[in-house]
């Protein structure tokens, strides 16, 4: 049984503005430290079926993480991801609604680490929670690049 968290993040830009700026793969690789995101597309470019992969790496060690997008639309802002890895496991579903100000985006994680004893999964899950937290503010504050 996977792991997972959840996070909560309130941004001033419109719904479909944060659902771009998390989803511009251009911007992972200059945001998340060690991982390079190919291809390196505009979240516009990114449809359902569209593949991706994450590769972590320090030197030649690493492993990659790929994904394909299996939910997509900016209005309502919704996204659902599934990782389907052999290191890393799992589902990442997204939704930004709008607030008074901005809006707020959900971002809800199960983490399946299959080479991790299962009773060390949700510790590590909470420890993942904060770097993803990290990284999702500096995605929502990104500015968009022309795509």
């Amino acid at each position: 049984m996977p792991a997972g968290f959840m996070i909560e993040l309130t941004c001033d830009a419109p719904p479909d503005d944060v659902l771009r700026r998390v989803l511009d793969l251009r911007a992972h690789s200059r945001v998340i430290p060690l991982t390079r995101v190919t291809p390196e597309m505009a979240a516009d470019q990114l449809a359902v079926g569209a593949v991706f992969v994450a590769r972590t790496s320090v030197g030649p060690v690493g492993f990659d993480d790929p994904m394909r997008v299996d939910q997509l639309s900016f209005r309502p802002a919704t996204v659902t991801i599934v990782k389907l890895g052999k290191a890393i496991g799992g589902a990442v579903c997204i939704r930004v609604d709008p607030t008074t100000g901005g809006s707020r985006m959900r971002w809800e994680q199960s983490v399946d680490l299959p080479w991790l004893p299962q009773v060390l999964q949700p510790a590590t899950a909470r420890v993942l929670r904060g770097g993803y937290r990290r990284i999702l503010r500096r995605l929502m504050k990104a500015s968009l690049p022309a795509s």
